[in-house]
């Protein structure tokens, strides 16, 4: 007998949510259910463009609905831990937009004692391709990884969204600025290329901030523990880079589309539409000879919500992904102070 899909319910109509709605529909585990905004009609617009079968004119309404399993909370950074929360003890499964604000620790745990499930959105850590790559990683395939590059950049496409008119470039909304929206996918790659271990120190190296005193272009560094150190920018100052390399005393591993998958195609589907993608890295060997390996394509998104649905569908809880988030949060806190305290090194 087929399984029940798990229901899903959308807090919130941001453009994020256009993408993963998508990724509800086409999911093979899951639907979508209600879509839920501070406006009845802006909610049911919303709903009838993407297919999405109930409105409701608050998030309260929808949380309080029994046949929904399962919410996605595309919401500012600042708004976001307290409805996790209220999620949480409504009992819902949580998967949450980060990256999160100061507080995240106490909403989590909410879900951890209500028994939800808690995951973010990094999609990309859930492609056929990482998969693949975290394998070669745990089997020794480039040996010892001693150093990690990542980098996530694009150019701000006009003046007034460099200078505010975004979330991601006006700090009221996005507190760590472009740092916090993109700085959060090349620090996540290198926590995940070593396990999640927390470096010991770290130090925000270079900070570019905009006419609102944002951050708006980063770059840091992170020492961990055997001599082992990896480095990352980001921001919307320089052309668009997604990239990933991993160096190991055997070999490496390169990947140049990480977060949207499209290849280096100048294609931004990618990021706001259904995509299909990431089927290729380079693994290079101790001689520098590169080979580049065919993965099978995926949607990113497909994948998570499958992942997280299945999670849901088998009554118990995976507590490794809230732990991913933690780390990453922690350590973004952590190069966020170094910024604020004109580079200082930060031990963790």
């Amino acid at each position: 007998m087929k399984e029940r899909n798990v229901r899903w319910g959308i807090l919130g109509t941001a453009t994020i949510a256009e993408k993963v709605v998508s990724g509800m529909h086409d999911a093979a585990n899951a639907e979508v259910a209600g879509i839920a905004s501070r406006s009845l009609e802006k909610a049911q617009a919303w709903a009838d463009a993407h297919g999405v079968p109930a409105a409701y004119g608050s998030y309260n309404d929808l949380l309080a609905d029994p046949s929904i399993d399962a919410v996605y909370l595309p919401l500012p950074t600042a708004h976001c831990n307290e409805w996790i929360e209220a999620a949480a003890k409504a009992g819902k499964h949580v998967y949450a937009e980060k990256p999160f604000a100061e507080g995240i620790h106490t909403a989590i745990d909410a879900c951890r004692r209500h028994n939800v499930q808690f995951m973010d959105g990094t999609m990309w850590l859930h492609s056929t391709r990482t998969h693949d790559i975290e394998t070669r990683i745990a089997h020794g395939d480039i040996g010892t990884v001693k150093r990690v590059t990542a980098a996530f950049t694009f150019k701000a496409p006009s003046k007034e969204w460099y200078e505010g008119g975004n979330g991601r470039t006006d700090k009221t909304r996005e507190p760590m600025g472009c740092f916090g929206d993109q700085g959060w996918y090349p620090v996540g790659a290198i926590l995940w290329t070593f396990g999640y271990e927390l470096p010991e120190r770290v130090q925000m190296t270079f900070v570019s901030k905009n006419s609102v005193d944002t951050i708006v272009a980063c770059g840091g560094t992170l020492w961990f523990s055997g001599g082992r150190m990896a480095t990352f920018d980001a921001g919307c100052e320089l052309a668009h880079r997604s990239q990933y390399e991993a160096v190991g005393d055997a070999g490496l591993v390169r990947v140049d589309d990480l977060v949207g998958g499209q290849g280096r195609s100048g294609d931004f589907a990618a990021y706001e539409q259904r995509y299909t993608g990431s089927s290729r890295y380079v693994l290079g060997d101790v001689d520098g000879k590169d080979v580049e390996i065919r993965v099978e394509p995926c949607d990113h998104v497909v994948k998570l919500i499958e992942t997280f649905s299945a999670i849901v569908q088998s009554g118990k809880v995976d507590p490794h992904w809230p732990t991913r988030t933690l780390a990453c949060h922690r350590v973004m806190a952590a190069l966020f102070r170094s910024a604020e305290s004109d580079g200082s090194v930060v031990a963790l």
